[in-house]
Order: structure tokens, then sequence, then C-alpha cells
């Protein structure tokens, strides 16, 4: 993957598709579009989905337009760093978790997958 700055511009952008307002795929896409999709879809449910999921399932979502970029970086980097410390146990519940992380946003999934792709047709 990129370099930790992109890396983080990568996560931030990806954590709007989890805020309470209308999504912004177009915004998302063309952050997205330097990196592969395999890269994409990894960073998604696999660092910012995790940290991210709970408010876009909440009633009243607490954060409506972005996540704090600093707090976001910083709560990936400790869920990073608490599944290196899993057992097997732990490594069992993350993959279920990681599955329902996939189901619930498959169609956000899609939408930004479709708008990635053309973002990066067009240049």
């Amino acid at each position: 993957m990129a370099n930790q700055l992109e890396q983080h511009q990568l996560w931030s952008a990806l954590s709007s598709l989890f805020v309470g307002s209308e999504v912004d795929y177009e915004y998302v896409a063309r952050i997205a579009k330097n990196y592969s999709i395999s890269d994409v879809e990894f960073a998604l449910f696999e660092r910012v989905a995790p940290v991210c999921i709970s408010n876009m399932l909440a009633p009243v979502p607490p954060v409506w337009w972005y996540f704090d970029e600093e707090q976001l970086v910083a709560d990936i980097e400790c869920l990073i760093k608490k599944r290196a410390r899993q057992g097997l146990a732990g490594k069992c519940l993350s993959a279920m978790a990681g599955r329902l992380i996939r189901l619930v946003s498959a169609s956000v999934w899609s939408e930004l997958k479709a708008e990635i792709e053309s973002a990066k047709r067009h240049g």
C-alpha cells in the first residue's frame, strides 16, 4: 500500500461512507482511484469499517458530517495492534464480525467499487 500519509487520506475518505449524511461516492472514488481495488477493499473492510460501522448502524448517528481524521487513525492503529495480539478465539470473532460487516456494507461497497472503476476509466 501507499505511504502512511496517503494511507490515512484513504482511511479518512472511506470513513465518509459511514457518516449520517448523504455519501459523496465521487469524492471517495477520486481518492480511492489511486489504489488498487484490492487495496481499497482491504482498507475498507479490515481497517475503516470495523471502527466506523457502528455510526452507520446507530438510529441517530453521532457522526453526521465527517470523522475526525486524527481520532480515526488512532482508532484504526489501536485495532491493528489489538488484532496482532489476538489468540485463536479472538481471530475467529474478528472473522465473524468481518463477514457481518461485509453483509451490512455490501451495497456501499458495490456502489463505491463501480464509482472507482468509472473514475479510473475517465482519468
